[in-house]
């Protein structure tokens, strides 16, 4: 996976993987700082976050969570 962490990024919280509320999206300054967000907050109890970067990837809970594990290596 390659991604580069210090592009903006931008989150969607949904509760099914084709569903996205407008109000649910959060802008991020690094796609480092939406993997931490995404990994340790989970606002108004919504279980999927999928990342947007600034090079138009979209990024899976699964990829967000790699991302997340590769950071502590």
């Amino acid at each position: 996976m390659q991604a580069n962490m210090q592009d903006a990024a931008r989150l969607h919280y949904r509760s099914s993987p084709h569903l996205t509320d407008p109000d649910h999206v959060i802008d991020f300054p690094s796609l480092e700082d939406a993997v931490a967000f995404a990994m340790t907050q989970n606002p108004g109890n919504r279980e999927l976050a999928w990342a947007d970067t600034a090079s138009g990837r979209k990024l899976r809970p699964s990829e967000i969570a790699a991302l997340w594990e590769l950071r502590r290596q």
